[in-house]
């Protein structure tokens, strides 16, 4: 196993502290989705990162109850543009970079899947828990 040293600010780190236990879970299931034919695409993406994972990863910031996790949807802004992408794919005129981006909202879509369903067994946990009570 190897380990990895992430230098992030403390306001950060604080931030992600109350999922500090699935990062490592998530970080792998974020790597597994990345396609094998192209991972340059992926390992350096620009400069600053696609917007919708900026909006994925502030939304996790903010610690998100099991609910929020299931009511989560990106903004109008980020699904007007997966359609823009979607719309160019259809028709073969996705640039190399916009191809990447297109990549993100599949990444950003598998990753937000797992968690919804693990929240919805939270969920469903609590219930029968809450029932038997």
């Amino acid at each position: 196993m190897t380990e990895l040293t992430l230098h992030i600010s403390n306001d950060t780190a604080a931030r992600l502290a109350p999922i500090q236990q699935q990062l490592p879970q998530l970080l792998q299931q974020i790597a597994q989705s990345v396609p094998v034919d192209r991972p340059a695409a992926v390992a350096s993406p620009p400069k600053t990162a696609y917007p919708v994972y900026n909006e994925f990863l502030d939304f996790l910031l903010t610690a998100p109850s099991p609910q929020e996790i299931m009511a989560f949807k990106v903004s109008a802004a980020a699904q007007s543009r997966l359609r823009e992408l979607l719309e160019k794919n259809r028709d073969n005129r996705l640039t190399d970079a916009e191809q990447g981006e297109l990549d993100a909202y599949e990444q950003v879509e598998y990753v937000m899947t797992l968690l919804k369903a693990k929240a919805h067994r939270q969920l469903k946990q609590q219930d029968e828990n809450e029932h038997y009570e």
